[in-house]
């Protein structure tokens, strides 16, 4: 291996580690496999914990933001996709390749395909091991892309549940504002209660009196009327 090969796969190893284990054990193999224009070597790109549509959705806008290539579906086919006439460093070798791409489910995640016809044939290991590692370099930078939008993704969903969670929180305290006026209410339904009892006491009172002194009127004129 030469050493600028060890030395990328050195750091990749050491992205996939600060990446965190979302492709963690991805990897590329390479086999014969059809596609429109028949059999011919693949290379394979293993993800195994990013969905599908993930990674059909990222494929065409990360190829165009890194190679200016455009990627269009290939008529007559099941989701194959082409990205013809541009170059890959190392792999085109000054001129220009094809390549054609399709995206599968695999278990829990997904598989990338891609075909890369050159001048000379379909890129593979026996075609040559420099223009397949540095091939196989490309499908790893795209394996860090996916690894990252996966981070992202999850980013997303914690931020949405603490959103969901401030929301909650917002309820709670509101709740705690309603029992709290809740309890000053009552509080300022016993003094008033309070105050009533108070005041209906005094008036206890007062009725009291007049009914001892509307008493006393009564055994006054009952006197009365016996002394008639």
């Amino acid at each position: 291996m030469k050493l600028k090969d060890f030395i990328f796969s050195l750091s990749f190893l050491v992205l996939l580690v600060f990446a965190g284990s979302e492709v963690l054990t991805a990897q590329v193999t390479s086999q014969r496999m059809n596609m429109s224009r028949g059999d011919n070597d693949a290379m394979i790109l293993e993800l195994p914990t990013a969905e599908e549509k993930l990674v059909g959705n990222l494929w065409p806008d990360w190829l165009k933001e890194n190679y200016k290539v455009k990627t269009r579906k290939v008529k007559k086919t099941k989701g194959e996709l082409e990205s013809l006439n541009f170059s890959i460093p190392g792999v085109s070798t000054g001129g220009k390749v094809d390549m054609y791409s399709s995206v599968r489910t695999s278990g829990g995640g997904s598989e990338l395909m891609v075909w890369i016809a050159t001048t000379d044939g379909y890129v593979s290991p026996e075609l040559g091991s420099a223009r397949y590692v540095e091939a196989e370099k490309m499908l790893m930078r795209f394996a860090l892309a996916v690894s990252r939008a996966q981070i992202e993704l999850e980013l997303k969903e914690q931020e949405k549940e603490l959103k969901n969670l401030e929301k909650e929180l917002d309820k709670i305290r509101k709740a705690k504002d309603g029992f709290e006026k809740d309890i000053a209410d009552a509080e300022k339904a016993i003094e008033e209660a309070k105050a009533n009892i108070e005041r209906n006491l005094g008036e206890q009172d007062s009725k009291g009196s007049e009914i001892e002194a509307q008493i006393e009127k009564i055994e006054a004129t009952k006197r009365k009327l016996k002394d008639f």
